[in-house]
């Protein structure tokens, strides 16, 4: 598609849903990643990716039987006029003989995908964290999800793939920071994770009382720095209703659903001086830098988009 709602300028490629997707109340897409965070190269297997977190809201769900948490897209891109994808479910083991998994019931706002890990923000907790090498096949005859005692086999709420999260990291601090959303910085050495907070006039006590962390990676593991860690840096965004927050080196890009209704912005701080803003996608969501583009989507029923800029024709 070349028009996205809202009237986005300069629009670099991007792709609508399929109508089911698009349409579909019960599944709302977040969270926005892809190989040209993974990876220095920019691609994963030689293919240019792209990964999209969606929750699902049981109560808008008609038919709804089972908790489902969330899925991720993966979104095949090489071929900007045919891309392609296939949703996952994210699980969570459970000890046991035989061993089980459930669903994961959170908002999944951001995600980040960095050599072989994908990091899934929790909001009010912090990390959770998935290995794509883990990546699991399982049967789709019953919508269920975990393993079936009657069939002695594993089903995913009738999706085909599940992903297993294999660890967490759960912030220990009075200041109670938000993780609203996560992108990654490979404009510092090493790259970094960072989180933004979601606040308005109802969250956060104030709408902006909004912070930016920025959090060390080790960029061999894949891994935070360390076990534990604190944030290289933390800054007010001094915006509203921030729905993704993106630094590459100093520039500074903060997405906004303000003001309510659907309408958004983008702001753009060259160098983390003043802001310019850029007009944005209605209901916009996470960020995601991928060379001289700027990648965005948005979760307005009958209205979702993901689609890509060129950096150089924003403002600033």
């Amino acid at each position: 598609i070349k028009a996205v709602p809202g009237g986005v300028k300069n629009v670099a490629q991007a792709f609508r849903w399929d109508d089911e997707d698009n349409n579909k109340e019960w599944w709302i897409p977040q969270g926005l990643t892809g190989s040209a965070d993974a990876t220095a190269e920019g691609t994963v297997g030689g293919r240019k990716l792209l990964l999209v977190s969606w929750y699902h809201d049981e109560e808008k769900d008609p038919n709804n039987t089972v908790t489902k948490g969330v899925r991720v897209s993966v979104v095949d891109i090489d071929d900007p006029a045919k891309p392609r994808y296939r949703h996952i479910l994210l699980v969570e083991p459970i000890d046991g003989d035989p061993i089980d998994f459930k669903p994961i019931p959170v908002h999944a706002g951001g995600l980040t995908w960095f050599g072989d890990y994908l990091y899934v923000v929790d909001t009010g907790k912090g990390f959770r964290v998935f290995d794509l090498r883990a990546l699991m096949r399982v049967e789709t005859a019953l919508e269920s999800v975990g393993f079936d005692p009657a069939t002695q086999k594993y089903y995913a709420g009738l999706y085909k793939f599940v992903l297993p999260q294999v660890g967490s990291y759960k912030h220990d601090s009075t200041c109670k920071p938000l993780f609203s959303s996560v992108a990654l910085d490979r404009g510092s050495d090493p790259p970094t994770l960072v989180s933004s907070e979601y606040c308005s006039a109802t969250a956060c006590g104030g709408p902006l009382q909004g912070r930016i962390f920025r959090w060390p990676l080790d960029p061999d593991s894949g891994r935070l720095a360390a076990a534990t860690v604190w944030p290289l840096a933390a800054h007010y965004m001094a915006q509203t209703q921030v729905q993704g927050g993106l630094v590459h080196a100093e520039d500074v890009y903060l997405s906004s659903s303000a003001p309510g209704g659907g309408g958004g912005a983008l702001y753009v701080l060259p160098g983390g001086g003043a802001s310019k803003t850029a007009t944005w996608v209605d209901a916009p969501e996470d960020l995601l830098r991928d060379g001289g583009r700027l990648w965005s989507l948005s979760e307005g029923t009958g209205a979702r988009v993901v689609f890509a800029v060129d950096l150089a024709k924003l403002p600033g």
